[in-house]
């Protein structure tokens, strides 16, 4: 029988072709090796991927819902932000009006009118506070939720001409925001449909739907414009009347506090549920991602030991090419 022999071209594709392999079963195991999952799934999972597809949807869900709880769990607290430094302007004002009514100087009223019409302006950039591009207190519109102080201002000028005691133009202001054709119509820029509840979790939501018509917001803002009155209002002349309207001011300011109160617990109870609703997808995430790691584990100590048999036949391989690589016709005929 013949003897059977590779040309040189041959043996050389035939030794490069057995590196690569080697150098891509080596690659593999020590990817095994450092991260303990297998390098083909395939092969893991025998061809079924339909387990490992439906672990893969519901960590997508989840990533989802945990995105929408991240951003309402943001704007919750932006709101409650927002009520804190409300109630903190109108409770400190309150106690100035009162002491000012009290006291009835008209300097110390020009003083506290400036101060007011301050807190106005401030009152209502909380109100219009923005997370995203989306105005918190709007509802579903996305314009500012309430017109700047001044022109709030602007509107109660003729709502109050006229009158000439304390408790009339109390009386007109706080008409005019509690009416659908006063604020709600002229200074209120949201909408009256609140927002769609945020999945924050399967099968649950949270609903962000406070809006700046609120009664507890809009006698507040009475409260503070009817302060901010007090000057160049239709009482200027009447410094006995200027002073009994400070304190209708600060007392109204004083009784909108329950109600900023409820509201702001009202927002806490919805934090709370959100933080719960986090954890429990957190909780859920982990849970999926263990499984999921479970699907494509190795045996780490036959994964070491196929590694350094593979090694050992690449050691080999390298050998045997040198060796080969040596040989020359000097060399054969010595």
């Amino acid at each position: 029988m013949a003897d059977v022999s590779l040309g040189d071209l041959a043996q050389t594709r035939f030794l490069q072709r057995s590196n690569a392999a080697l150098k891509t079963q080596l690659q593999a195991l020590a990817t095994e090796v450092s991260s303990g999952q297998s390098a083909d799934p395939g092969k893991a999972l025998g061809g079924d991927f339909s387990v490992a597809a439906g672990l893969a949807h519901s960590l997508a869900i989840l990533q989802s819902h945990d995105t929408a709880a991240a951003q309402a769990a943001l704007a919750a607290e932006t709101m409650q932000a927002s009520l804190t430094r409300i109630d903190g302007i109108a409770t400190q004002l309150a106690t100035t009006l009162i002491t000012s009514g009290g006291a009835g100087e008209p300097t110390g009223l020009a003083t506290v009118t400036a101060q007011a019409r301050d807190a106005l302006s401030a009152a209502v950039m909380a109100l219009n506070v923005q997370v995203g591009g989306r105005s918190l207190f709007s509802g579903t519109a996305a314009g500012h939720a309430v017109a700047p102080a001044d022109q709030i201002l602007a509107a109660l000028a003729p709502v109050v001409a006229g009158q000439t005691s304390a408790a009339g133009v109390a009386a007109a202001v706080g008409d005019w925001f509690a009416s659908p054709a006063g604020f709600a119509a002229s200074a209120y820029g949201g909408g009256t449909t609140p927002p769609t509840p945020i999945p924050v979790a399967p099968g649950e939501t949270a609903s962000l739907g406070v809006t700046a018509l609120d009664p507890a917001l809009t006698e507040t803002l009475a409260g503070l414009a009817t302060a901010a009155l007090l000057a160049g209002g239709p009482l200027s002349d009447r410094p006995p009347e200027q002073a009994a309207l400070a304190s209708i001011a600060g007392q109204a300011l004083l009784s909108a506090q329950a109600g900023r109160t409820t509201l702001a617990a009202g927002l806490g109870v919805v934090q709370s549920g959100i933080a719960a609703a986090q954890s429990r997808n957190r909780a859920e995430t982990s849970a999926l991602q263990i499984a999921q790691a479970k699907l494509l584990e190795v045996d780490p100590y036959k994964a070491a030991t196929d590694l350094q048999a593979v090694q050992g036949q690449l050691e080999t391989l390298y050998a045997l090419t040198a060796r080969i690589s040596s040989l020359s016709l000097t060399n054969f005929l010595r």
